[in-house]
């Protein structure tokens, strides 16, 4: 069976992430494991009741099997590390903003995402939709990963019959490489996945740009590959896949972070305590 993680903070506005978790694990036949990790295992114990309450809050909305977990650790490094042995195929994440230091140090929900090469669901305060995830934008990096993590994309789109929207910027980019975007759309193509693609200008702020658009269709969700792990160790790690995240619209994002570097040396988790 497959098995979504739902990191639960017991937070009153975590119970949206909690329905999408629900939502996607009863369309996927897919188990959920929640999971609340403390800072040691004295509280374990204390965080029973709480936890309970969650599996409540789940049951209502969720007829699936679930399992819940409480265990030791640092929640920035290790949720990621948790979801790997326990062969999750996603995890579901709720976040509540960027609070207090995250305005200098970076985002703690980009730090967990960037800790784990399994895909992350990043929700705010929307309600998944009756529909699901109908409506997906996909913004095109000029980078190779890009292609190779279009798979995860591909087997959402599938999964809700999407129509998916890209968005990449024009010629005039320093960057800009047209064969990525023809091989990511002829992947999506073969698969008869409906596409449309929107090119814009601009000299930066390119994930604004996604945000905006992806407001105009309407977009159930945004899914792009993070690439925030190559700034978490400097001064001011404040990354472009921030304006995604905590976009105003609170469009879910489904980011997934490299499995390999641009070396070609595989992903090795960045371990944050």
């Amino acid at each position: 069976m497959n098995t979504i993680l739902f990191p639960c903070d017991f937070h009153n506005d975590s119970h949206i992430a909690l329905h999408h978790a629900a939502f996607l694990a009863e369309n996927m036949n897919a188990e959920i494991l929640m999971l609340h990790i403390v800072g040691n295992e004295n509280e374990s114990q204390s965080k029973l009741p709480e936890m309970d309450l969650w599996k409540s809050k789940l049951q209502s909305v969720f007829s699936g099997s679930i399992r819940t977990s409480i265990e030791e650790g640092n929640f920035k490094s290790d949720i990621g590390a948790i979801a790997a042995r326990e062969k999750c195929k996603l995890v579901v994440m709720p976040t509540h903003g960027i609070r207090g230091l995250q305005h200098l140090r970076g985002s703690d929900a980009l730090r967990v995402v960037s800790n784990s090469h399994i895909p992350f669901v990043v929700v705010q305060q929307r309600e998944m939709r009756e529909h699901g995830y109908k409506n997906i934008v996909v913004p095109i990096q000029f980078r190779p990963q890009v292609i190779d993590e279009a798979k995860y994309f591909i087997s959402l789109a599938k999964q809700f019959n999407s129509k998916v929207y890209f968005i990449a910027m024009n010629e005039n980019a320093a960057n800009f490489n047209q064969k990525i975007v023809d091989d990511v759309l002829q992947l999506f193509k073969d698969e008869k996945i409906e596409c449309e693609l929107e090119i814009v200008t601009t000299a930066s702020g390119f994930n604004k740009h996604v945000v905006r658009f992806a407001g105009s269709v309407d977009a159930d969700l945004i899914c792009s590959v993070n690439f925030a792990y190559e700034f978490l160790y400097t001064l001011f790690p404040r990354t472009e896949e921030e304006n995604l995240i905590y976009n105003d619209a609170q469009i879910p994002v489904m980011l997934i972070t490299p499995e390999k570097r641009e070396d070609g040396m595989e992903y090795l988790s960045l371990m944050w305590h």
